[in-house]
């Protein structure tokens, strides 16, 4: 789903193929699908079917701190509310959760949905998406991002130009691919129930790496490759395993499906969370990529995945001008925070220097500027004084589970890690348990490692994956 351009041209675009989707939706399923959906609402992970990602046994368990000197707020774009749940009610929003120096310091829910609600991430399963893609580098699934999209799924060698395109580019959407987000491409590519049949279907217009146009479809076709390294499992189960699990979600999750009889992962837009749980992807890049006492990517995924993108550049998008990331953020212009988003107004947006994350969901935007709101809590939040709790570090008495992800090679912050050399924002987080104080690295780390424990690190990647067979999938239908 797009994120770039206003919601009004969004829906003109939904709404204008109501006049011949009548006509079509008795010949294809997908066309029957657009009459009965149109425009997708929150309830969308009901349309589909789905596979369901298990929770953690060992969730991470956030203290409930409210703060509300800090949420006080009761002004947006120069109307006033009652009160802050006012504004966010009145504002289409349907969940809102803040999460601050690893405190819950507000949590509300609107009109049908309630903590246990799955919420539709929209677009911003493609950051999970990203995320994933970097724990199978960090695997060795991979062999780099520099390898061809073609190598992984050999049926695309002979469209033209798509033998050029790099995994990376598809991360970064300079695929060149010929998507235009703002067409009917996007309603068919979201309904459609067979998304194999799609992933091959567009031409690649310009040389791979040499322009940024936001397309869905490039993650889908990331979706094809990992699929490739992974025939034994899904891409569910091994996001479940590797990332689900490991994160410390509370709940049940799960990816919505193009068709039980395909089975593939809507990749760019499917994954459903509890409001809580989609905090989790903020918070890991928040504590530069380590969790519930894993690490869940290196520190170097991290800060490469918050870099400015020399390609794209600065994009229009419905909150204004912002910085596009390299891997599935945006950036603020000033630097100071870093979000995900999806359809029609649903935000995870991390402010590093407050330690904060704001997980928002609704209906759509309302008349709230909600990054400049964010700002202003932050602000808030920033000023009072609650303790920090140690969200990154292994808790006492918690040994492995012999699964997926905890038969690698875990390497979380303490103070015997390697020295790490940050260039902004450093945090030391107080460790309650042990009484002592960790530095924890939010962004931009550079970390000074032995040669011996990358190799350390590198075999126990390989000793995951031995066994494994990773032929390229079958030719794209």
């Amino acid at each position: 789903m797009s994120e770039l351009n206003p919601s009004p041209a969004r829906s003109a675009t939904w709404h204008q193929l109501s006049t011949v989707l009548l006509a079509l939706a008795a010949t294809d399923c997908v066309y029957g699908r657009m009459l009965y959906y149109n425009t997708p609402t929150l309830a969308a992970p009901t349309y589909f079917d789905a596979r369901s990602v298990a929770a953690s046994e060992t969730p991470l368990v956030l203290p409930e701190q409210e703060t509300p000197d800090a949420f006080g707020v009761k002004q947006a774009q120069g109307k006033r509310y009652a009160s802050f749940d006012a504004l966010l009610e009145e504002n289409e929003t349907r969940a809102f959760v803040a999460i601050h120096a690893g405190s819950i310091v507000y949590e509300r829910y609107f009109a049908e949905v309630s903590r246990e609600t799955l919420l539709p991430a929209f677009s911003i399963s493609k950051t999970y998406a990203a995320l994933l893609v970097g724990c199978a580098l960090a695997d060795g699934l991979f062999r780099s991002l520099q390898a061809r999209l073609v190598e992984y799924l050999p049926g695309l060698s002979s469209k033209p130009g798509y033998g050029a395109i790099e995994l990376e580019q598809l991360l970064r959407m300079t695929s060149g691919i010929d998507y235009d987000e703002e067409s009917a491409q996007t309603p068919l590519l979201y309904y459609t129930e067979q998304l194999w049949g799609r992933m091959g279907a567009y031409d690649v217009k310009w040389p791979p790496g040499s322009r940024y146009l936001y397309g869905s479809i490039n993650i889908q076709l990331l979706w094809g490759a990992l699929h490739a390294t992974i025939p034994q499992e899904t891409v569910s189960r091994y996001f479940e395993e590797r990332l689900w699990k490991p994160l410390g979600a509370s709940r049940a999750a799960s990816w919505s499906l193009d068709s039980r009889e395909s089975g593939v992962e809507k990749f760019f837009t499917g994954f459903n969370a509890t409001a809580r749980d989609h905090a989790l992807l903020g918070l890991v890049y928040l504590y530069g990529g380590s969790l519930n006492g894993h690490s869940i990517v290196p520190p170097s995924w991290v800060r490469d995945s918050l870099a400015p993108d020399p390609v794209a550049g600065i994009v229009e998008t419905t909150e204004g001008r912002m910085r596009r990331g390299k891997y599935q953020w945006f950036l603020t212009l000033d630097g100071r925070a870093f979000f995900a988003k999806g359809y029609d107004g649903q935000y995870v947006f991390v402010v590093p220097e407050s330690r904060t994350v704001f997980v928002r969901f609704g209906e759509g935007y309302g008349d709230v500027s909600w990054p400049d709101l964010f700002f202003d809590l932050s602000r808030a939040l920033n000023a009072s004084d609650l303790k920090p709790t140690l969200l990154s570090k292994r808790r006492r008495g918690v040994s492995p589970r012999d699964t997926l992800a905890n038969r690698r090679l875990h390497r979380v912050f303490s103070p015997t890690q390697p020295e790490r050399r940050d260039h902004r924002l450093p945090v030391a987080l107080t460790d309650a348990a042990n009484t002592r104080s960790v530095e924890v690295v939010l962004v931009n780390t550079i970390e000074s490692v032995s040669s011996r424990d990358v190799g350390i690190r590198n075999r126990a990647g390989q000793l995951v994956h031995d066994g494994v067979h990773r032929s390229a999938a079958a030719a794209v239908k």
